[in-house]
């Protein structure tokens, strides 16, 4: 992927949405994926560039957010471009926004595996557990320190990356609570098999409440599938019912590089995070009700999404049903500050209701905060109250 087509991808992001401040970008505006931060590790004895991306409106609210850790970052193009991509469009109303921490390799067999490939390699390979030292006390301590985090951890572990993923699952469980991986099954020692482990580790109720995803492309004929179908027949008879698993297998994979199906993984961790019926709700206490249904059964506190909460109020509002709609709007507006949605729904709730005082602040808030929203405008002008550009 050329830069030019990347900045593509990220503007193809930035005008998906439908709120009028797509319209207000300034030419020549840069656009961007993240910022970089630099964490010098002891423990590792050099400096790890960190890729953080944050939600939209992270400097707008108070809130917090799960975090996801990506692994094989530097992969711009292949893997952090493409899941930041997943992310926006999954956290309109499939799943909680994230903050996503790409992790960039130095020496990816050096820090990801817990034994060298060879044994020549043994002085240079093979420190997985040194690498996990920096990660627990180095790493996430400053993202956490620097950035507003919830409880819930989430690594996705794109080729070797994936080895250290189980590795990290068995030997430190509470590092993250969920992982997506490729397949792990690739490097054994004559002494442990990881994937043995697992599976072990997956009958027991230490494993109760994480989430286990594995992709892998069967056309890579460098590894065999049987340890993997291993896996997945061991997991199916004997895996707790608290351990969620899904094992994915492309046929024939068309890339050079592995596929890590994020998208599909996330939206099965969180299958039950999407609101069910916005064109039936009745009011704010059946949305509540149910993110706080889903926070419980998830681990951490989960906050209706502003779609929702938009197209919840515009249905209550265009069946008349007015109080309940002011109620579900209110609390859009608390819940996201920086959403133009929230005074725009509440300006034309007003003026249907016949407050126009309270309909023309709010359309004025909105000029305030995007002064090329037309719309806003002309409502003005037909109320009477003509605001110059």
């Amino acid at each position: 992927m050329t830069k030019s087509y990347r900045s593509l991808l990220v503007a193809g992001i930035m005008f998906a949405t439908l709120s009028p401040r797509a319209f207000s970008q300034a030419d020549g505006e840069p656009i961007s994926l993240g910022v970089y931060r630099v964490v010098y590790s002891h423990i590792l004895g050099e400096g790890r560039t960190l890729q953080i991306h944050l939600p939209t409106g992270y400097e707008s609210t108070e809130a917090t957010y799960p975090v996801i850790y990506l692994f094989y970052s530097d992969w711009i193009e292949g893997y952090f471009a493409q899941l930041v991509n997943d992310l926006y469009h999954l956290s309109l109303d499939r799943m909680p926004p994230v903050i996503l921490v790409g992790v960039e390799n130095t020496y990816r067999y050096r820090d990801l595996l817990p034994w060298p490939r060879t044994a020549d390699r043994a002085e240079e390979e093979g420190f997985a557990d040194r690498f996990l030292m920096a990660l627990r006390e180095e790493i996430i301590p400053f993202v956490e320190a620097e950035y507003r985090t919830k409880p819930y951890r989430m690594m996705v572990g794109p080729q070797t990356a994936a080895v250290f993923g189980v590795y990290t699952m068995l030997e430190s469980s509470e590092t993250f609570q969920a992982f997506i991986v490729n397949n792990p099954c690739r490097f054994d020692s004559p002494q442990r098999s990881l994937c043995d482990d697992l599976a072990a580790y997956a009958s027991t109720s230490a494993s109760a409440g994480k989430y286990f995803a594995v992709s892998h492309d069967a056309s890579d004929e460098r590894w065999d599938m049987g340890r993997l179908e291993e896996l997945r027949t061991s997991l199916d008879q004997n895996a707790v019912d608290g351990f969620r698993w899904r094992i994915d297998v492309e046929a024939d994979w068309p890339f050079f590089l592995a596929p890590v199906n994020a998208r599909a993984a996330l939206m099965d961790l969180f299958r039950d995070y999407p609101f069910p019926t916005v064109d039936e709700v009745a009011g704010w206490e059946e949305i509540k009700s149910h993110y706080d249904r889903v926070s419980r059964d998830i681990g951490f506190a989960i906050e209706p999404p502003n779609l929702v909460l938009t197209r919840a109020g515009h249905r209550l509002a265009d069946n008349g049903e007015y109080e309940a709609a002011l109620e579900v709007l209110r609390h859009l507006v608390n819940l996201y500050p920086h959403s133009l949605d929230g005074p725009w729904q509440l300006a034309n709730l007003h003026r249907v209701m016949g407050d126009t005082v309270t309909a023309i602040r709010y359309y004025e808030e909105c000029l305030s905060r995007e002064p090329n929203m037309v719309p806003a405008r002309t409502w003005l002008e037909r109320l009477g109250a003509h605001r110059e550009p």
